[in-house]
């Protein structure tokens, strides 16, 4: 009986512990993060390309973000994409910043369990 509840416990807290760590989306992040990195001293072009980049990235892996979110999770991600590349272009540094913190709140829910 002990031992049933012992490994019952266990296995709880192993559920718990793994519902911490986000499951995948690491692409993304690095992606995030080079843009964040290049808005130091910004080569718009550069900048433009890896946002570009970003949005090859999601239509490739939209099937898993299908799977993995929902619609409202998704869509507000390309959307949130979309307006950070109008914000690129515009050199706008608030809106790129906001917007790339928004989609790196959309890839956490998504990919977390």
């Amino acid at each position: 009986m002990n031992k049933v509840i012992i490994l019952f416990c266990f296995s709880f807290l192993l559920i718990l512990a793994g519902c911490e760590n986000n499951v995948g989306g690491h692409a993304f992040f690095d992606q995030i993060n080079e843009i964040e990195n290049s808005l130091e001293n910004p080569d718009w072009d550069r900048v433009t390309a890896q946002a570009e980049e970003l949005k090859k990235l999601y239509k490739k892996d939209k099937w898993k973000l299908q799977l993995l979110g929902d619609e409202d999770e998704y869509e507000s991600l390309y959307e949130s994409i979309n307006k950070l590349i109008v914000a690129i272009e515009e050199k706008d540094r608030t809106n790129i910043k906001l917007e790339l913190s928004v989609i790196h709140t959309h890839i956490e829910d998504i990919y977390s369990l």
